[in-house]
């Protein structure tokens, strides 16, 4: 099965002539010079890139303020002001 007869499947009519053939060719040449798909790639890729980095921050950021409430509330046990829960850290 060659490249036409599959064409015909999906309702494409080869084009018939000269004329048909700078049809053709003028759609080639708007198909090549479209670039909406690369654009559109590299946005999402952008986009990925945002999201991997706003979580890591989020993520760095929650590891920070617990590192900071468990060492408060271990200084806090240790100078006798307060208890802490014991799944201040968790």
């Amino acid at each position: 099965m060659g490249f036409i007869p599959w064409l015909c499947l999906v309702g494409f009519k080869p084009p018939k002539g000269e004329i048909g053939m700078k049809k053709l060719m003028t759609m080639a040449r708007q198909f090549r010079d479209d670039e909406n798909g690369a654009a559109m790639v590299e946005y999402s890729i952008l986009i990925g890139i945002i999201a991997v980095a706003a979580i890591g921050f989020i993520i760095g950021i929650g590891a920070w303020v617990t590192g900071r409430f468990s060492g408060l509330c271990s200084a806090m046990n240790n100078s006798g002001i307060g208890t802490c829960a014991s799944g201040a850290g968790s």
